[in-house]
């Protein structure tokens, strides 16, 4: 079996000499040994192999693998818009989804699947429910235009009652009086 010095692993792993230090200490180079302060520790080559599969030992082929996930998750953007909308997704809402990520761009493409109504237009609705922060389980509620240009303080009491009101079940029940000085 094949000794390699702290140094020599951080070069080849690419990491500092401290953190390889730290890896021995925390036991993920159980095999490692030390026979004096002078020579340093020695690490076997099977402790190399044993921590390569948790470790990955090239930063190339991360940043390759990077580069792969971002066109593999741009691709998962534009097919998912094809399927809501049945059109293809223009560069401009393309950049705009693939920044929020393919997750919240799910979020919003099922918010439009599940729209009671038409969306006329696919990219400003995204972009409504991508600033106003839409959720899947938050239902939109059509008004009228009328309805539309009052604010709540211009609400009368029934009104708000409707829009905002709580349920029956939500009510608390009055408890009855009961005077005990009287007994």
């Amino acid at each position: 079996m094949k000794e390699y010095t702290v140094k020599e692993v951080a070069d080849l792993l690419d990491k500092h000499e401290e953190t390889i230090k730290r890896w021995i200490r925390s036991g993920k180079l159980p095999n490692s040994y030390r026979n004096s302060d002078k020579e340093g520790w020695r690490i076997i080559e099977s402790d190399l192999l044993n921590l390569n599969k948790t470790i990955p030992v090239n930063k190339h082929e991360l940043e390759n693998d990077d580069v792969k996930l971002e066109v593999d998750e741009s691709e998962l953007v534009k097919l998912a818009y094809q399927a809501v909308t049945l059109t293809s997704p223009t560069d401009e809402i393309l950049f705009v989804l693939s920044v929020v990520g393919i997750k919240r761009t799910l979020e919003i493409l099922l918010i439009m699947q599940q729209s009671i109504t038409k969306v006329k237009n696919p990219d400003g609705f995204i972009r409504k429910a991508i600033r106003e922060n839409w959720t899947p389980t938050s239902t939109p509620i059509k008004l009228s235009r009328r309805e539309r240009s009052k604010g709540v303080y211009d609400l009368t009491p029934q009104e708000f009652e409707e829009r905002f009101g709580r349920e029956k079940s939500q009510t608390v029940p009055k408890v009855p009086f009961y005077n005990w000085l009287e007994e």
